[in-house]
């Protein structure tokens, strides 16, 4: 008696199942198919993002293991279409440093300008333009304007925020003010999160202030 009730049982599930899948298999084949294509999709878009990026990154290193450093800011310019963010921040650094090479010192400055307030680029590089082009520029800009720029940033989240405590510290000391240079240097000093080598190079301004 079991056996035929689980036979029955067994009937009725399989009659079930038959009346769902003549109901619905447009919509659980469409769904599968879906899936399928979908998967598909995204491992063609990672295997091509990833040939693209080592493309770029090839055309990068190149680019700047060029003798000729005019041909090799005309590579790295090319390189402004890049989708990669982080190599296009590069690119453009290596331009900087190529112009000042090459003598065009304003151009270089104009760029490292340029990329420092570039939103679309990384912050690392953001903030390197930024350090770079505040070192060129210690004895030129204004002293008010220049702690701007520097106050301007959001330095805890900075890499380099030391090294911009750093290049305050040296503006105050070019425009001859000891006082707050010396503050800022001994605050590099009894911080314990900054670096051993610029601790040392402010305990040498420090002393070289003092004499």
């Amino acid at each position: 008696m079991s056996d035929i009730l689980r036979q029955v049982d067994e009937d009725l599930r399989k009659d079930r199942l038959l009346k769902i899948w003549n109901s619905y298999r447009i919509y659980i084949v469409g769904s599968i198919l879906i899936t399928l294509i979908s998967l598909s999709g995204y491992q063609y878009y990672l295997s091509s993002t990833q040939s693209k990026n080592e493309a770029i990154v090839e055309q990068y290193i190149n680019s700047i293991n060029l003798m000729d450093a005019n041909t090799s800011i005309q590579q790295l310019l090319e390189l402004n279409e890049a989708d990669n963010s982080f190599i296009k921040g590069l690119a453009q650094l290596k331009r900087a440093e190529l112009y000042f090479v090459t003598e065009n010192k304003e151009q270089a400055i104009e760029l490292l300008q340029s990329i420092s307030t570039d939103e679309s680029l990384n912050l690392i590089i953001r903030d390197l333009a930024l350090y770079k082009y505040l070192m060129i520029q210690l004895d030129n800009l204004d002293k008010d304007l220049y702690f701007e720029i520097i106050d301007s940033q959001n330095l805890n989240v900075s890499k380099f925020k030391y090294l911009f405590r750093e290049l305050k510290a040296l503006k105050y000391l070019i425009e001859g003010d000891r006082i707050n240079s010396l503050e800022i240097f001994e605050s590099i000093i009894s911080d314990e999160s900054s670096p051993i080598d610029l601790k040392t190079r402010s305990e040498k301004f420090i002393n070289i202030s003092k004499q």
